[in-house]
Order: structure tokens, then C-alpha cells, then sequence
């Protein structure tokens, strides 16, 4: 899971909004993350901390491993 800082959302030309998040490393540096502010929980405010927690789908995860490597076996042929 990770602490991050929702700096601001930017609304966008299209009428989406992104959420621009600051991380903070070991040495107090900042980088930017930005998703799509349609997964901020509702009521979200520019300026909170919110914990993320990132994972994955096994399944899909072997899935996609998996057509790669049937791609690179076709590609090998």
C-alpha cells in the first residue's frame, strides 16, 4: 500500500478530471501519479492523504504470459 498526496484534480478537455497524487521517496524527493479521478472515493478533496493499494490479477497476469509467449513461439516459426 502506499501514502500519497492528492496535490489536485485537473479537468480535462474531454470532460474527464485527472488525480494528480505526490509520493514521497527515501530523500523527501516527489513524484507525480496520475489516474483517473473516477476511482478517488466519493467526496475526495484536493489537499488528503489516501492510502492506495495496487495489485494484480493472477489470472490474467498468466493469461497475458501466456499469448506472449505464443506470440514469440509464432514469430520464432
Amino acid at each position: 500500500m502506499i501514502s500519497a498526496y492528492l496535490d489536485r484534480i485537473e479537468e480535462l478537455e474531454n470532460g474527464s478530471a485527472s488525480a494528480v497524487f505526490l509520493l514521497e521517496d527515501e530523500d523527501d524527493d516527489f513524484s507525480e501519479f496520475v489516474l483517473p479521478a473516477k476511482f478517488l472515493p466519493e467526496g475526495t478533496s484536493e489537499g488528503e492523504y489516501l492510502t492506495i493499494k495496487i495489485s494484480r490479477d493472477q489470472d490474467k497476469t498468466a493469461e497475458a504470459l501466456d499469448e506472449a509467449r505464443e506470440l514469440l513461439k509464432n514469430a520464432e516459426e
